[in-house]
């Protein structure tokens, strides 16, 4: 006789009719049975939580708030953090976040870590003494104090007096020296010019061809400028024809003369007359100037080199068709200019380096 579905469901199901042995057995197999399953839905559950992933966030804007602040802000948000600490240039920053990563308004999952820095404050609290020492010392040593950050310590307003310490030297500042910085700080200087104007009378260069002229002058370190006309009926060409203040005048050792000349009538082949004239800053102090003219073929020589205050600096010269005039500040190249040959001396081609 064939078992129907009943009496088949009746001998896997716990039944009152069983022998108390199989119905504990299937008692535990159905036990066993139903832990698994509720294992697997569970695992289930959780594979499809993570996958729809963290809830999302957005990053806020923690600079120039403090670093407890800014853990709060983000524990707020579920977001963590790592910290790196390094000086900056403003002294108020102190313990606050100056920079973080990624930036604010971006969008991130929780449990995201945010890069923050943190300003230790400034590598100098303190103005230094700046009183003896030369401008270009105090830039240098500030230079390398703040290179790897923010400068706190900035120059400010520089005045110019005359006196008796020697020229370039700072007298006075402000801020004293050892006062406290508490923010970005400029430090304003005052610096000699050297003893009052020393006073001489202007030699005669009337008559002299315009190469003596321009030895002399830069030997007696007189600050000059050349103009340049034709040369009339009854003049040489190539000479100084008048000056301007006259000889035997008396002047200060930084004034200039200006010195008019007759253009050369003969220039020989391969040769260019012209005037080297540039605009200079106003020096406070005289720096060294160097003219040189550099040949086509590479050969070097020094047209003039003296003390200069700056302002004007012209030269008349007769060098070789694309040779190079090279100016030089205190030795460092500042400018250098192609004389061509078909080109009016206004028209030299300039390069700084």
């Amino acid at each position: 006789m064939r078992e129907t579905f009943r009496d088949r469901l009746r001998n896997i199901v716990p039944s009152r009719f069983d022998d108390p042995d199989v119905r504990l057995f299937k008692i535990i197999i159905y036990a066993i049975v139903g832990a698994v399953l509720l294992m697997i839905v569970a695992g289930l559950t959780s594979f499809l939580v993570s996958l729809r992933g963290a809830e999302e966030t957005m990053v806020p804007d923690l600079r120039n708030e403090t670093l407890v602040d800014a853990m709060l802000l983000l524990q707020e948000r579920g977001i963590s953090a790592e910290i790196e600490v390094r000086f900056s240039g403003d002294p108020a920053l102190a313990g606050k976040v100056i920079s973080q990563s990624p930036p604010a308004g971006t969008v991130v999952r929780a449990g995201k870590v945010v890069d923050l820095i943190v300003s230790k404050g400034a590598r100098e609290n303190r103005i230094g003494t700046y009183i003896g020492r030369t401008l270009a010392d105090i830039r240098a040593e500030l230079r390398v104090l703040f290179s790897a950050g923010d400068a706190t310590i900035q120059i400010g307003d520089v005045s110019y007096v005359f006196n008796e310490e020697e020229a370039g030297r700072v007298l006075a500042q402000d801020p004293a020296p050892t006062t406290e910085i508490t923010s970005i700080t400029k430090v304003n200087l005052v610096i000699s010019r050297g003893p009052d104007v020393e006073r001489l009378n202007v030699p005669s260069f009337i008559g002299l061809p315009f190469e003596l002229a321009v030895s002399r002058l830069s030997q007696s370190g007189i600050p000059f400028v050349f103009e340049v006309r034709d040369a009339e009926v009854d003049e040489q060409s190539g000479i100084v024809v008048s000056q301007e203040p006259e000889p035997n005048a008396e002047i200060a050792m930084s004034d200039f003369v200006t010195l008019t000349m007759t253009r050369p009538s003969v220039v020989t082949e391969g040769f260019v007359f012209g005037v080297y004239d540039r605009a200079l800053p106003q020096y406070p102090v005289s720096v060294d100037l160097t003219l040189e003219v550099q040949s086509p073929t590479g050969d070097r020589d020094v047209l003039v080199s003296m003390l200069h205050p700056g302002i004007r600096f012209t030269v008349p010269y007769t060098v070789l068709a694309n040779s190079t005039l090279i100016l030089s500040r205190s030795g460092q190249e500042i400018l250098r200019s192609v004389v061509r040959p078909e080109s009016p001396p206004e028209a030299e081609e300039d390069s700084t380096e």
